[in-house]
């Protein structure tokens, strides 16, 4: 079914091929635009390459937001089928690379909600090939080539680069992983046997540019990967002779591209979709190839939609025995924004799972794993509870501020006794290096656990005294103790060695003290 849906989605976006090459817009440069350079590669033969740890499908370039890994390949002919004559060059490698990066650096300057991270990875790979001599037509000899120089088998060479994307992607921690290839050109006219000298497939797995970047040299190769990494996230050409309707949609918002000059649409605005040099030197990126990339912000909360996702929770399992603490395992998720077509995926992680009793304070659950690093977490909680019957509230937080819907659960509690009586009378207070606080418990309490973090990492734990005095910096585990805090966190340990619930206490400054100096006049 998964394969279907994929195939479907790759259907609909098969744009009208481009027949000849076109002017940019007036007042900008004339130079050629690249050749029928959008188009659309086959679905993975085996969709389970797309899984993640949680066997949710994801792509590989979907959205341009989070971090993403770049693969840079440069083809190295090795004599060995062709004959050599292009050589990569310690310059040249490190011109392309500069190149690459100022891109790369592009768009995230060009984004600035989609918390863009660009992780580069830059690989000389030896081919029995010499990839210029070739069009598109035969681009799978080298590329199936130089995917199995790095390690990646299929049943064809679009299989293969499925492969790689998917394991530079888990490898390097990455959101999505692309390869593009420079091919280097610099004993040719900058153009393949086909007279394209960029392409790349809507949404992944690859583009392929010349080193020379056809008409636009060395010097606006940036330009040309800009605009090439652009299809590689689904955003469509805009100049008219790209043959695309106003009407015509792409990427993971299925969004139109309003702003084609094919048939006159509704705007005109300036972009690097419609013209290359002049938009990349000016930041020109217009709204609807932003769409069709992902950045959209439809509620106008500062939040792009593909980055708008709220999280869901789930009590999977509740366990109540006579004389011991409740103990309640949780399931959360994050749930993507949805496409109308593409596999929905979500790229925020969950950070937090809370849980409430009555009208206290939110507690801090640390995941089962020991990290938040992942769209999907688990937690075990013992619910630091004593006798009676209890209302918990649970909830979970994701990287984008956005909160659960809250569920409850009433837990009853026996065998334990009464609840010990916790109170923080004031807010703690600084008095040059030291962190006064007084509390009030039993007397037979235990200890008391001070904090700076609410997962009670490198937690000070001190014999209970009404007034605790912490001299800052004495210890390491005191060093994430500074005047700079504004809140700490408690815990008490009652007398059989029970935790209670945390509790956040308020640090407040003494008041500064100024020296004020009145000169002394004299008649």
């Amino acid at each position: 079914m998964r394969t279907n849906l994929l195939l479907s989605l790759l259907l609909c976006l098969v744009i009208t091929p481009i027949s000849i090459l076109h002017a940019a817009p007036n007042g900008e440069p004339t130079l050629p635009l690249p050749v029928n350079d959008a188009l659309i590669a086959p679905a993975p033969a085996s969709l389970a390459l797309a899984t993640d740890g949680e066997q949710d499908l994801r792509l590989p370039s979907q959205y341009l937001a989070g971090r993403v890994a770049v693969r840079l390949v440069l083809p190295e002919s090795n004599g060995a089928g062709d004959p050599s004559t292009e050589d990569w060059t310690t310059d040249q490698i490190e011109q392309v690379t500069a190149q690459a990066r100022a891109a790369l650096d592009w768009w995230r300057e060009r984004l600035p909600a989609a918390r863009l991270e660009f992780d580069l990875a830059v690989q000389v790979v030896p081919t029995r090939y010499e990839p210029i001599r070739y069009g598109l037509a035969q681009e799978g000899l080298w590329i199936s080539d130089v995917f199995r120089a790095l390690g990646y088998d299929g049943s064809n060479y679009f299989e293969q680069a499925y492969r790689a994307a998917f394991d530079l992607r888990d490898r390097r921690g990455a959101d999505w992983a692309t390869t593009l290839f420079i091919v280097n050109s610099a004993r040719d006219d900058g153009y393949f046997a086909d007279n394209r000298f960029a392409y790349a497939y809507l949404n992944g797995p690859f583009s392929v540019i010349t080193s020379d970047g056809g008409p636009y040299s060395t010097q606006w190769l940036r330009a040309v990967i800009a605009h090439e990494f652009a299809h590689l996230f689904g955003a469509l050409d805009q100049y008219s002779a790209a043959g695309v309707r106003c009407d015509q949609r792409s990427g993971y918002l299925f969004a139109p591209t309003t702003n084609s000059m094919f048939n006159n649409c509704g705007t005109n605005e300036p972009s690097i979709m419609r013209e290359l040099i002049n938009s990349f030197a000016t930041g020109a990126v217009d709204a609807s190839a932003r769409a069709q990339l992902g950045y959209r912000d439809s509620d106008s909360d500062g939040i792009i939609d593909v980055l708008d996702t709220t999280p869901s929770v789930a009590i999977t399992a509740t366990r109540q025995e006579p004389g011991r603490r409740p103990l309640v395992e949780l399931a959360t998720r994050d749930l993507p924004y949805p496409s109308p077509l593409q596999p929905s995926v979500s790229i925020n992680l969950i950070t937090a799972i809370e849980y409430r009793v009555g009208d206290s304070d939110w507690q801090f659950v640390v995941p089962m794993d020991g990290t938040y690093n992942s769209g999907r977490e688990q937690a075990q909680i013992e619910l630091p509870l004593y006798d009676g019957e209890y209302v918990v509230a649970f909830r979970a937080i994701n990287l984008a501020g956005n909160v659960s819907d809250i569920i409850t659960q009433t837990v009853t509690v026996n065998g334990l006794g009464p609840a010990p009586t916790y109170r923080l009378p004031e807010p703690a207070q600084f008095d040059g290096q030291r962190l006064i606080i007084h509390v009030q418990a039993p007397p037979a309490t235990q200890a008391v656990e001070i904090s700076a973090r609410r997962d009670f990492t490198s937690a000070v734990r001190l014999p209970y005294a009404p007034e605790i005095t912490l001299p800052l910096g004495s210890t390491p585990s005191l060093n994430a103790i500074s005047p700079a805090a504004t809140t700490m966190y408690i815990r008490f340990i009652d007398s059989a060695g029970l935790p209670s619930l945390a509790y956040a206490v308020p640090i407040t400054m003494p008041p500064t003290q100024h020296q004020v100096m009145i000169p002394l006049v004299s008649r």
